[in-house]
């Protein structure tokens, strides 16, 4: 029964990612902005690929909701917690209103893209650095 439930999530999560690929349409050039485009739609799938990592493991992994005697471990899952919160947020509005950016369109796509990539590689920094329990 539990590997149907990582069987389901997992299908559901790649199928959240393939509908990505098919609206963001990575490789689909714009004339005045080639660069810029490919960039911050590429950064959006590898942030999204995180994401969801970061999902499944908090899911299925995450260590058991025990009283925490430390206080530095407390405030390392605050941070995560607000964290997660800005990392859910701030790459989904930037990728939902890049059309509505005028003028300076590419200045917009290159500023998000660094921030897609600096949150994705906070969250493979937290799944590096959290205690998972991996149950074989």
């Amino acid at each position: 029964m539990n590997f149907l439930l990582h069987f389901i999530f997992i299908a559901a999560f790649l199928l959240i990612y393939i509908i990505a690929i098919i609206i963001l349409k990575p490789f689909r050039i714009h004339r005045k902005r080639p660069v810029s485009t490919i960039f911050i739609k590429a950064s959006y799938l590898i942030y999204l690929a995180c994401f969801l990592l970061m999902a499944y493991l908090i899911l299925f992994f995450s260590a058991n909701a025990e009283p925490a005697e430390e206080v530095d471990e407390e405030r390392v899952l605050n941070a995560l917690t607000v964290f997660s919160i800005f990392a859910f947020f701030i790459p989904n509005i930037g990728i939902m209103i890049r059309r509505r950016i005028g003028s300076w369109r590419i200045s917009y796509n290159y500023v998000v893209s660094v921030l897609n990539i600096l949150i994705a590689l906070g969250m493979l920094w937290f799944i590096m650095d959290l205690p998972w329990q991996f149950r074989g």
